[in-house]
């Protein structure tokens, strides 16, 4: 029994042959050199979106105004062009006026004036309300990596809360990303002070406790990540609906 326990060791601890060793790197390139492959492939995708997805907003926000129509308007960064998802209908902004129109019934009229990189700075200086019923600010994230001032932040913040309707107003929190807690505290304050509705980012997505949420830069979310997304801002929109049958 001890002879061939020991033969049976020596057995095992036979060495690979050099030729299926050279196979097992080649198939670890190959493996390798695929997911690469797909990586850059969904890259790719990702800068396509930002030049796609800004004609589909302008389509949209060209389409005419129907009768009893919502007017929804959207500002923000890259974020709120949904950079990220499968399509600009799994956005998160294309998913809110989709939500509005079905919870009321009426056509939703979205023009979405988001730009690519946008902080708040940028939202002030494209802020077009017309009589908007609806409007969503999705700033922030850009803000923070960009490290701008903390009080020129908050004032940045205040300026925009004292723009807009309170009551018809719905501004997203910061996305959890490093940095961004101080941009966060001071924007919740800004807003609850205002009485402006900010969404939970971060409730809905510990919630959620999903990480199948990231686009391929690891900086935007996909589609999945928008609809977790959009989960903070439905408690709010139910109250605007509310609001908007009185």
């Amino acid at each position: 029994m001890a002879a061939r326990l020991g033969r049976g060791n020596r057995a095992a601890m036979k060495p690979t042959p050099p030729h299926r060793r050279r196979n097992l790197w080649r198939l670890a390139g190959v493996s390798a050199g695929a997911l690469a492959l797909a990586e850059t492939v969904r890259l790719l995708a990702l800068w396509r979106q930002t030049r796609t997805y800004p004609r589909y907003w302008a389509a949209r926000a060209a389409e005419p105004l129907a009768p009893n129509a919502l007017r929804v308007v959207a500002f923000g960064d890259s974020a709120a062009m949904g950079i990220g998802a499968r399509r600009p209908e799994e956005s998160l902004v294309a998913r809110i006026a989709a939500y509005l129109a079905e919870r009321t019934g009426r056509p939703v009229h979205l023009t979405n004036l988001s730009t690519g990189g946008g902080r708040v700075a940028t939202v002030l200086e494209h802020l077009h309300l017309a009589d908007a019923d609806a409007v969503i600010v999705v700033a922030g994230s850009a803000d923070a990596i960009a490290r701008v001032p903390l009080g020129q932040f908050r004032a940045d913040v205040r300026e925009l809360v004292e723009r807009v309707p309170a009551d018809r107003t719905i501004l997203s929190d910061v996305p959890l990303q490093p940095g961004s807690k101080p941009y966060q505290k001071a924007l919740a304050e800004v807003a609850d002070e205002a009485k402006v509705a900010h969404a939970d980012f971060a409730r809905a997505f510990r919630t959620a406790r999903r990480f199948d949420v990231f686009a391929a830069d690891f900086t935007h979310v996909n589609s999945r990540g928008y609809q977790i997304w959009f989960t903070a801002f439905r408690p709010h929109l139910d109250a605007l609906i509310a609001r908007l049958s009185r």
